[in-house]
């Protein structure tokens, strides 16, 4: 293809620190940009995400590469940098063509299998085999010690020649949270051929290591590179440059090699997400992928192994919970790198699962503390510290700087970090973080502002629990402070509330069972009152009374009621008649009766009502009653096992009939955190995170 070439700029581009410790610097750099032909009738249609249903997740182990990736239907999914909460790709997929009658896309067209490289590495091998047999794409996938994610690709034909097919690249940028209006040109780096995507302040490079056979950037469904390819079966269009709702294109020259390399980039610049680009693809593959290895294997090495009992899923689940830390706000994990349901969600939707939120983080911190990472779990606690707010109380969620998302109040996220600077011994945030959180505790409580699903407010047994709890923590850490009239005041109302629970939240003349339980949560002082409240997502209106939820069982992990306790055991068998189902992979239960959050069917996807499906992590904290019960928690083990895909990943919600995930988060680390804990809780015969001094 002949260009016209327009010289941009000639660079001399000095090292950056975020290459420290890599060989093969590229010392200058020199940059021309093609500038010859803009794409027409933009800005395009309006774009969504990808499918939160990820085959795997990484990063690589090391403060200096600011990129994590996902995996999903085969290609990469979401790609973030410079923070972890910020998404600037939502797919690189390859579109294969004959040039006259089939464009198939292997995330829609093909079998697509995952593989770990080892159990103890977050790196992946994807093969994706056509349906109709007439090729397959293998894809090896790692991250390195430099901003960059390389993709080292093979193309087979299974059918007839190599020669009878074209494969192309289709790049859909999601610069800084957003498909719109990104920036898309081409420009050669020393005479290497890159497309650049933009937005603000970051910029990406795509690139390979045999060129580009042509290439074309586009707006969606207009003129991009899959419209054209399915109108005329090749590409047709060359554009050099879009602004807009763009996808980048790009032809493989299958003649040069079938085995390739793809390289993504990012910076602050062109010059700088470029000459990262020469730099990784001047580097051995092989080297790369080594280094990836072994850092995460070194990481694995250093937890507890139980004894040699640790398994795969222990060791995945753990990489996933450390890979989901932002490198540049040390401490900030995040819920899921994942959208949920993103293939059906807009731009509009910029904060996803990629957010903190205060419970989230605890349950990953208390598996840090139960893998023997206690330094992970420390950074959390500095972390939460920093994110508490004048009025003296931790958002409902937040981005990673600390900025709140949603503005909801949580009492349980306000307890929880309590706690966990009770299991941590860290005394020494008590002004900054402690006491402020259990003096709003007390000025707002017990009555919560939303309960831990976030959707309605009222008297929770489970948020009550961590009320008790965290305050019977706050007292014993305000006398390590000398604070004794503090320490005083919180254990005294910690007291008076634990003898209110059942007042608050145990009726006695509900419609289920024997008509004797824990509710969800009860809108008014009175559990018994006929007291209508709403259930999100488009649940419906119910008497509170009819409302039962799993999360009861907190009463008992924190320590606040015995597990054989009359009221839990009653709350128990009406639990389990009326929101528990037994899957093909285990059993498991819904969040609630009722519940809206999820896909109304197995062909639509959630946009604001639907039908809860179940929950993984509700599996993992039946598990975790049982051994407070002093039985045995193997089957609920297994059980979660089973759940988790071949990846290794486990979804916030599976199906009822199969047990397989759903479109909602994955993974979710909140599940992957229940998955540790009980894993490790069961091989020691205790609740490993219950506070001692509550029980």
């Amino acid at each position: 293809m002949s260009r016209k070439l327009i010289k941009y700029l000639p660079l001399l581009v000095l090292a950056s620190s975020v290459l420290s410790g890599c060989s093969n610097n590229v010392s200058s750099i020199k940059i021309d940009r093609f500038n010859n032909i803009s794409a027409v009738n933009g800005p395009g249609e309006e774009d969504t995400w990808a499918s939160a249903q990820k085959q795997g997740v990484g990063t690589a182990n090391n403060y200096v590469s600011k990129v994590w990736f996902t995996l999903a239907n085969g290609a990469i999914s979401e790609v973030y940098y410079p923070t972890i909460d910020t998404a600037d790709v939502k797919e690189i997929k390859f579109i294969v063509t004959d040039g006259k009658s089939f464009v198939p896309d292997e995330t829609k067209d093909a079998i697509s299998k995952v593989e770990k490289f080892t159990d103890k590495s977050l790196g992946y091998k994807l093969v994706n085999t056509d349906k109709k047999g007439r090729y397959r794409i293998t894809k090896d996938i790692t991250d390195v010690k430099r901003n960059s994610l390389i993709m080292k690709a093979k193309f087979e034909a299974l059918e007839g020649s190599i020669h009878d097919y074209k494969l192309y690249l289709a790049y859909d940028p999601h610069i800084k949270n957003q498909g719109s209006y990104n920036e898309g040109y081409v420009i050669k780096a020393n005479n290497n051929e890159m497309l650049m995507a933009k937005r603000d302040n970051v910029y990406t490079a795509l690139s390979s290591n045999i060129g580009w056979k042509g290439y074309s950037i586009g707006y969606y469904k207009v003129n991009d590179i899959m419209t054209d390819l399915d109108e005329n079966k090749q590409m047709t269009k060359h554009y050099d440059s879009a602004r807009g709702n763009i996808i980048e294109g790009a032809e493989i020259d299958l003649t040069k090699n079938s085995e390739f390399e793809i390289v993504l980039s990012f910076g602050g610049s062109d010059s700088e997400a470029a000459k990262t680009a020469l730099e990784t693809l001047g580097e051995d593959y092989n080297n790369l992928k080594n280094n990836y290895i072994d850092e995460w294997t070194k990481y694995c090495n250093t937890l507890n192994n139980f004894n040699g009992k640790a398994n795969s899923l222990y060791y995945n689940s753990m990489m996933i919970l450390k890979a989901s830390e932002d490198k540049t706000n040390k401490g900030a994990y995040i819920a899921s790198l994942s959208i949920p349901w993103g293939d059906g969600q807009r731009d509009d939707n910029t904060g996803g699962y990629h957010l903190v939120w205060s419970r989230d983080l605890y349950h990953v911190a208390n598996a840090f503390i139960a893998a023997g990472d206690v330094d992970s779990a420390n950074r959390s606690l500095d972390y939460l510290a920093k994110v508490v707010k004048d009025n003296g109380m931790i958002p409902q969620n937040t981005w990673i700087s600390g900025k709140p998302y949603w503005t909801g109040i949580q009492l349980d996220e306000q307890a929880d970090p309590i706690i966990l600077s009770y299991r941590l011994k860290r005394y020494d945030l008590y002004d900054s973080l402690v006491k402020p959180l259990a003096d709003f505790i007390i000025k707002i409580g017990p009555k919560t502002g939303q309960e831990r699903w976030e959707e309605i407010g009222g008297y929770s047994p489970a948020t009550m629990a961590a009320e008790v709890a965290g305050l019977t923590c706050a007292a014993y850490i305000a006398e390590q402070n000398k604070d004794y009239e503090s320490a005083q005041k919180y254990q005294e109302k910690a007291d008076n509330w634990q003898k209110l629970i059942d007042n608050l939240t145990y009726t006695e003349n509900g419609p289920l069972g024997n008509g004797q339980y824990y509710i969800r949560i009860a809108g008014l002082s009175d559990p018994d009152a006929d007291f209508m409240i709403n259930i999100a997502n488009g649940g419906g209106v119910y008497d509170q009374k009819e409302i039962v939820d799993p999360s009861f069982l907190e009463l008992v992990r924190l320590g606040v009621k015995s597990a054989d306790d009359p009221k839990i055991l009653n709350t128990l068998k009406v639990v389990d008649s009326t929101i528990k189902v037994d899957t093909p992979k285990g059993p498991s239960w819904y969040r609630y009766n009722h519940d809206g959050y999820g896909e109304p069917s197995k062909t639509e996807l959630y946009h604001g009502a639907g039908k809860g499906r179940l929950w993984p992590l509700l599996t993992g904290e039946r598990g975790m009653y049982e051994i407070a019960a002093g039985k045995d928690a193997t089957p609920y083990v297994k059980a979660m096992e089973k759940f988790a895909n071949e990846g290794g990943i486990i979804s916030e919600q599976v199906w009822e009939d199969t047990g397989l995930p759903t479109d909602s988060a994955s993974p979710l680390n909140w599940a992957h955190a229940e998955y540790v804990i009980l894993f490790a809780s069961n091989i020691e015969h205790k609740v490993l995170d219950m506070p001692d001094i509550v029980y």
